[in-house]
Formats: C-alpha cells, structure tokens, sequence
C-alpha cells in the first residue's frame, strides 16, 4: 500500500499542477491582459475559465488529481 499511495500522491500533485498550467495557457491563449490580470487577481483564473466556456474541463482535472492527492495521503495515514 505505501507504493500505490505515494504513485496516488504524485500523479494527483502532478493533474492539479497540469490543469492549473493548461488554465491558465488557455486564458494567456485568449487575452493577454485577462492572462496577467488572472496573474494579479486570486480567483480570475476562475473566473475567466468560465467566460472562455472551459472551466468544467479544467475543474474536472484538477478535481481528479486532488482527490487523487487525498486519497494517497489517507493510504500513507
């Protein structure tokens, strides 16, 4: 179990970074003001993602891997 826990933990640090890189390319993507804005302001990469219509897509991904990160954080408990 400590394997398969620690490969939990890595690959959903690993999905949550990755959605939050892809959000935030895709609003760099669409506006550069909005991309630097969503730089400045906490929760305008939200915000924005919801606008450009790809918010569920990035959420979902990065709901994964933080239940990923959870659920390998409680098998090394």
């Amino acid at each position: 179990m400590h394997s398969f826990g620690t490969l939990c933990v890595l690959v959903g640090m690993l999905m949550a970074i990755l959605a939050q890189l892809v959000g935030a390319a895709l609003i760099f993507r669409s506006d550069i003001f909005k991309g630097l804005l969503s730089l400045a302001v906490p929760g305008y990469v939200l915000f924005a993602l919801h606008r450009e219509g790809s918010y569920r897509k990035v959420i979902a991904a990065w709901g994964m891997g933080l239940l990923g990160l959870a659920i390998g954080t409680i098998l090394l408990s």
